[in-house]
């Protein structure tokens, strides 16, 4: 882990999810719309879990569970969630690593990258 881990943004998962919310609202909502679906994501972290959705039929990101099941859950630590969403490491090396459980429609989870990734 090293040197990635040690220089990797000190934010919280709600200061991350916030930041995503932002993202999302800056894209052009209609190619969010086409992709579609509704992601929803659990980082563990000790004992307790941190939930939230990202909703591209609605092109909305909130914490929390979604009131439907999802498209798609993702769940991981909070350290490979940040590794994830800061580009730190490579999302397919994450999951075949085993560092990240994927359900459901992972074709298009694939595609997500441009609407979690922050700089």
């Amino acid at each position: 882990m090293g040197a990635s881990h040690s220089d990797q943004p000190n934010q919280s998962k709600a200061d991350v999810v916030a930041r995503i919310r932002s993202r999302v609202e800056s894209v052009d909502p209609n190619k969010a719309k086409e992709l579609g679906g509704v992601f929803l994501f659990n980082i563990i972290k000790g004992t307790s879990v941190f939930s939230w959705t990202l909703d591209l039929n609605n092109v909305t990101v909130y914490e929390g569970e979604p009131d439907e099941d999802p498209d798609t859950t993702f769940t991981l630590n909070e350290h490979y969630f940040k590794q994830l969403v800061f580009g730190k490491e490579d999302p397919r090396v994450i999951m075949q690593a085993g560092r990240c459980s994927v359900t459901g429609d992972i074709m298009r989870a694939m595609k997500l990258e441009p609407y979690i990734k922050l700089e």
